[in-house]
Formats: structure tokens, sequence, C-alpha cells
């Protein structure tokens, strides 16, 4: 089953109608769950709920095979912590859906790491799809040293603030 998610502070029409035609034409033949927000359009060859509590959610990510998403860091974090291939389309100042471009530098540096694999338009989503069948998510691993650099860096500027 693909899970598809938007999230629950913005609509995100683009990709739910994307997912809809792409599904209604049989570009794509696996089952689709949706949650689609607060959007305008109501789909129409998947099944949906507009927003699912945090159980429900959970369960629709354990049970998916994969997860389709905006770029948004919580949706990808969330999939990756399932262990679950995602594919992402950022959402896009041009098209009303965000008030900044910081998608598309979130999926194109989780896409290097290897994390996501990204459509950057609506019709590379079934070619996608197919690639994200054999696509395994890199491992994540916390980059201790750097972590450690910030909060040392952070912790300075602290103290030299206080005397």
């Amino acid at each position: 089953m693909i899970f598809v998610t938007v999230g629950s502070m913005f609509a995100f029409d683009r990709l739910v109608r994307a997912m809809d035609e792409h599904v209604a034409a049989g570009r794509i033949r696996e089952q689709v769950f949706a949650q689609i927000g607060s959007g305008t359009y109501v789909p129409k060859a998947m099944p949906f709920e507009r927003f699912v509590d945090k159980a429900r959610f959970d369960e629709l990510m354990a049970s998916a095979d994969c997860i389709v998403s905006h770029a948004g860091i919580g949706s990808i974090a969330t999939a990756l912590e399932h262990g679950k291939p995602i594919l992402v389309l950022p959402r896009l100042k041009r098209h009303g859906e965000v008030v900044s471009d910081h998608q598309v530098a979130t999926a194109r540096r989780y896409a290097e790491r290897g994390y996501v694999l990204v459509a950057w338009v609506e019709q590379e989503i079934p070619a996608a799809l197919e690639r994200l069948d054999g696509f395994l998510p890199a491992p994540r691993h916390a980059n201790v040293d750097g972590i450690a650099a910030r909060v040392g860096d952070f912790l300075r500027d602290v103290q030299s603030g206080n005397e």
C-alpha cells in the first residue's frame, strides 16, 4: 500500500490531485490511501481521510510499503524512523503552497544523502514510484561531533554574553 500524506498544516492539492489522476489513469496500480488535509480537491479514485490522529497515522505508516509526501522534514523523518522508502514532491512558492521554496532545498539535500527519492514535477510520480519499489533509504547516523561542536559554540556564545 502507498500512503500519501500532506501533513496537517497546509493544503497540498497539487500532490493529492496528481496521485488521484495517476491512480484513475492506471499509471499507479498499487493500493493507495491518502491523508489529504484541508485542501479543496476531493479524490475520486483513491480512498482518503482529511486528517488522521496519531494512532491512525502510525498504523498507516506501519502498514505502508512506501510513502509519498511533501518534502516536509517531519514527514521525511517519520518515514525514515519507520524504515519506509519515501518519494517527495516539494511544495512550491509559485503555486502558493508555501512562503518560500525551502522544501526544494530539503528534497535536494535528503536525495543527495540517499534518504529520499524526489519527483520535481507531478508527471514524474509514476516513474519515481517504480524506482521507489527497490529503493532502500540510506541509514541515518547522528553527526555526534558536529552536534557537539554546535552545542559548544552555543554555550560559548551564552557564556560570553553573560560576562
